[in-house]
């Protein structure tokens, strides 16, 4: 998991949590942090609901971050911590009510065996929320501020797939999966997040 940014980006994880939980009204149950990174999206989500959290990383050092980060938070939830490859994941069918992923699909190995597997281990009726943006509550100011930057740095490096608008929608026809769709932050603008519904 890329760790670029994540100073820049705090106060957007928040507001991406908020939104998840105002769009899909999902606050009890399973949640998978997948490429959890230190957890930021997790421990937000956790904050403002009762979900058993599951960060899940494929890297140790990431998990270790993410363990700190939660044990400095007070969180009341039961939470988890697996090291695990998004295209492996260690679930039974059906197993999460909740899966969000902020960031990480552009590292991912295989991005369709990654969607799919999201699709396995989602219950019927969960969601999955997965992509890149900033969330539709982040102000103008801070889009206009935070659009792109941490995705042009790492692309000039030459790391990460990143995919959005007909490319994500490419992405998500090549999966076979019904019941998902690419949706932007802000209207008009390029999609930048797979929304799964199953």
């Amino acid at each position: 998991m890329q760790t670029h940014g994540y100073s820049q980006l705090a106060p957007v994880y928040p507001l991406i949590a908020q939104q998840i939980v105002d769009d899909y009204g999902i606050t009890e149950g399973i949640c998978l942090d997948i490429g959890t990174g230190p957890g930021y999206v997790g421990i937000e989500l956790a904050k403002i609901t009762r979900l058993e959290m599951y960060f899940i990383d494929d890297k140790q050092e990431a998990l270790d971050k993410a363990k700190k980060n939660v044990s400095g938070c007070g969180l009341d939830n039961l939470v988890h911590f697996t090291r695990a490859d998004v295209c492996e994941l260690p679930f039974g069918d059906g197993f999460a009510d909740l899966i969000v992923s902020r960031g990480s699909l552009w590292f991912w190995d295989n991005q369709v065996k990654g969607l799919q597997q999201i699709h396995r281990v989602l219950k019927p009726g969960g969601i999955a929320f997965a992509g890149g943006g900033l969330g539709r509550y982040s102000p103008p100011s801070m889009h206009k501020r935070l659009k792109g930057k941490g995705r042009r740095k790492m692309e000039k490096e030459g790391k990460g797939n990143f995919l959005n608008g007909e490319g994500l929608k490419a992405l998500l026809k090549k999966t076979g999966l019904d019941g998902c769709r690419a949706i932007s932050d802000i209207e008009g603008e390029d999609e930048t997040w797979i929304e799964m519904r199953k």
